[in-house]
């Protein structure tokens, strides 16, 4: 479950005490998992940068854009999709609150969907909709009494040139391997808003 390294799923864990409270989380974590298994995961990327500190998590997926042909046409007995496909990457971003020697705390910031080729929809997002995770943290702060926003705590046990070993508040492990020094976020921009059409056509022409 690699979306639980994300720092929209590690705050979602902070807000829960330990006990029952954990074991919940894990078994909505284990139900989002589930969710997923008609779609395929595509690359898990996270972005750590110092100026200003920051992490962000990208997270890649693809879906049959008809998954069910026979649900919409009953006539046809073909039990599976067209090869039509919706992507994007979910990215979520935290500042680096306080950094100790093998770990940082995250105070989450945002959450949006970028890169997605669904057409009309990429504008509305791409014109600024997100989730400003903080300040409806803050909303809350003001109006729940004892709530505060929450600030996971993401441990580094081992770094080398190549690789990095993390765990999560309840160690849970995440295996990132280096793939650059790069520490912008990926550029999205020229996904193309078409459902993969453009791929499969492409596709279709090695048939020829």
């Amino acid at each position: 479950q690699l979306f639980r390294s994300s720092p929209f799923f590690m705050a979602g864990r902070a807000v829960c005490a330990d006990g029952t409270e954990a074991r919940r989380y894990d078994a909505f974590c284990d139900l989002h998992r589930a969710a997923l298994a008609i779609s395929e995961i595509g690359q898990v990327r996270q972005v750590v940068s110092l100026d200003p500190p920051m992490l962000t998590s990208e997270f890649e997926v693809r879906a049959g854009a008809v998954p069910f042909l026979s649900d919409v046409l009953p006539f046809l007995r073909y039990s599976g999709g067209l090869p039509l496909t919706i992507e994007g990457s979910i990215v979520s971003s935290a500042s680096i609150d306080t950094v100790n020697d093998d770990s940082y705390t995250l105070y989450m910031d945002t959450v949006e969907i970028k890169g997605s080729n669904v057409p009309l929809l990429r504008q509305v997002l791409d014109s600024g909709l997100r989730l400003e995770s903080r300040n409806l943290g803050g909303l809350l702060e003001q109006n729940l009494p004892g709530y505060s926003n929450p600030k996971p705590l993401f441990r580094t046990t081992y770094v080398d040139d190549t690789m990095r070993i993390c765990r999560d508040q309840d160690g849970k492990l995440f295996v990132y391997s280096k793939l650059s020094n790069a520490t912008s976020t990926t550029d999205y921009s020229d996904v193309t808003a078409d459902l993969g059409v453009g791929s499969l056509l492409s596709s279709l022409s090695l048939l020829i």
